[in-house]
């Protein structure tokens, strides 16, 4: 007998094929969305508002480490997995890695949402805004076949927790001094032993009828890769600017914004399209990712912020 929310995917399944195709590729493109809303943060970050966003990017990280984490330790299979009567849309199969609980996609745009949510509680139409986008994330992941309820719930309280995390560790960082250095040691440590368990700890082995391994382990440790290295390279880089670039987005002009748009695009074309893909073709994709998630947050930090600083003062912008 099928449980209530494999029973509520295939009644959404069964609404699906009655729609439009527009509009599962639609809800689709919506879906995925969440990928871009994190750039989005991490550009935010550089040419609108560093304090804020610092601590939009804090929440994110601590979420999608934390989604990571319950993944590979529950192991739970994606829905068409568990039962074979459920055909997830095609434009999502793509995006839809991983183990399935918690929602990667939700958690990620929760996070940035409720972080965003937090630092700007006075303007109530953004608040609106993305409150609304959060429901139609987590919606279009049940309704696409991706993820069960229950996938997108604990993605939600995850968020919450996050920015309740996130805004403890801020504050304990603005009142104590020296506190920026007991976080870098504390979370390089603590996601060391993170990388050590998503290694080694067992996972399930399941075959289909075939014989054949049901989901590869390796495959499974991908997200948790990126997601770890994201989250520490944010930290070690965050720690390094915070020590050395001390870059400002007070009155900066639009010249400066465009500077930082274009130094921030360049460093992601290059990480995605030249650095990852020669990781992949020399290297085990876990690792390959490891270096992708690191260098994402670690450009976006560090790496920029020092190179259009330099930019900018030798120019006496």
């Amino acid at each position: 007998m099928l449980t209530m929310d494999l029973q509520y995917l295939l009644w959404l399944q069964g609404l699906r094929t009655c729609l439009a195709a527009g509009l599962e590729d639609l809800l689709a493109l919506f879906s995925d969305s969440a990928t871009f809303f994190v750039i989005l943060m991490c550009l935010l970050y550089v040419i609108v508002d560093k304090k804020k966003f610092c601590h939009v990017l804090f929440c994110y990280s601590i979420c999608s480490s934390l989604n990571a984490l319950i993944k590979i330790s529950a192991c739970v299979y994606r829905p068409w997995i568990r039962e074979p009567k459920i055909v997830p849309a095609k434009k999502s199969l793509g995006t839809a890695t991983g183990y399935s609980f918690p929602s990667g996609h939700t958690s990620a745009a929760a996070s940035c949402a409720v972080g965003t949510i937090s630092q700007y509680k006075n303007k109530p139409a953004l608040v609106i805004i993305l409150s609304l986008y959060v429901l139609l994330v987590a919606f279009s992941r049940n309704f696409l076949g991706c993820h069960t309820p229950q996938d997108v719930l604990v993605a939600l309280a995850e968020a919450l927790f996050s920015l309740w995390a996130a805004s403890l560790l801020m504050k304990a960082i603005e009142k104590n001094e020296g506190a920026d250095k007991i976080v870098f040691v504390s979370a390089t440590l603590l996601f060391a032993a993170l990388f050590a368990y998503a290694l080694l700890k067992p996972y399930p082995v399941d075959l289909d009828a075939a014989g054949e391994v049901l989901v590869s382990p390796k495959k499974m440790q991908n997200d948790a890769m990126f997601d770890f290295s994201f989250a520490i390279g944010f930290v070690h880089a965050w720690f390094l600017e915070r020590r050395f670039v001390k870059f400002s987005t007070d009155n900066i002009s639009v010249k400066q914004r465009l500077l930082r748009f274009a130094i921030m695009i360049v460093f992601a074309l290059v990480i995605n399209f030249v650095i990852y893909s020669a990781a992949k073709h020399y290297f085990d994709k876990r690792f390959a990712k490891f270096i992708k998630g690191y260098l994402f947050s670690f450009v976006t930090a560090y790496l920029s912020p020092l190179i259009f600083t330099k930019i900018e003062r030798a120019l006496k912008w």
